[in-house]
């Protein structure tokens, strides 16, 4: 009689060990996983001092950051060792700086920049618990950079010019296993996607010459919620 009670109790407590192991174990298991970011972006234009405009007056800054929400997708692979890897694209984004000359307190430039991205990111996991991690990332990628704007007023433009650069990025948060194939993570990441210029201006100036044009470095700055589905 001992015997058959003590079966059933054994049996719960092998299956509860077993399924505790079950929903650990894939957050270091090797294999493919689907990810989705939504991501709280502050852009900053840095170094719009350096454009090129009339040798008349001094620099004003003006509006050098924008904040909004974006978003992001990727495919990434884990290791089984701690390390894992994604491709990730980021959704476009559209963004307004300005600045001026002391010459001409109210003729702002107006500098738009359409932004996008594409990043393959290295993250290493250092796990607390068996629910619970932390981690360091670092990424390589391209960005697409399209400047144009205007002075003052619509009708007085800059010409459009795209640069595709090298874009590099640090970052690092904790991860949370909810189950056995989907995981949460919050993080923070420093992004800088290069340097970017408009075109010369199409407009009449001061001088009568075509010799300004609006330039920036555009970095961003990232904290983000992020959901992990393995295949």
């Amino acid at each position: 009689m001992q015997i058959s009670k003590s079966v059933p109790v054994l049996l719960l407590a092998t299956s509860a060990m077993y399924m505790s192991q079950a929903i650990a174990a894939p957050a270091d298991e090797e294999g493919y996983y689907g990810v989705a970011r939504v991501i709280s972006a502050e852009r900053k234009a840095r170094n719009m001092d350096s454009s090129a405009r009339p040798g008349i007056g001094s620099f004003v800054s003006g509006d050098d950051s924008q904040k909004d929400m974006t978003g992001s997708i990727g495919v990434g692979y884990r290791f089984g060792n701690g390390w894992r890897v994604e491709g990730e694209l980021t959704l476009p984004q559209s963004d307004t700086f300005t600045s001026g000359s002391t010459a001409f307190p109210a003729s702002l430039n107006q500098h738009h920049i359409d932004s996008r991205r594409v990043m393959l990111n290295a993250y290493r996991d250092l796990r607390i618990t068996e629910k619970l991690a932390i981690y360091g990332s670092a990424g390589l990628g391209l960005a697409r950079l399209e400047s144009k704007g205007w002075q003052g007023n619509e009708s007085r433009r800059y010409g459009a010019s795209t640069q595709t650069n090298l874009a590099w990025s640090v970052g690092a948060g904790v991860a949370y296993d909810v189950t056995d194939r989907l995981a949460l993570d919050l993080g923070y990441r420093y992004v800088d996607m290069g340097d970017t210029e408009s075109g010369w201006n199409n407009f009449a100036n001061a001088r009568g010459l075509q010799d300004e044009k609006m330039k920036a470095n555009l970095i961003s700055s990232e904290f983000s919620l992020g959901m992990r589905w393995a295949f």
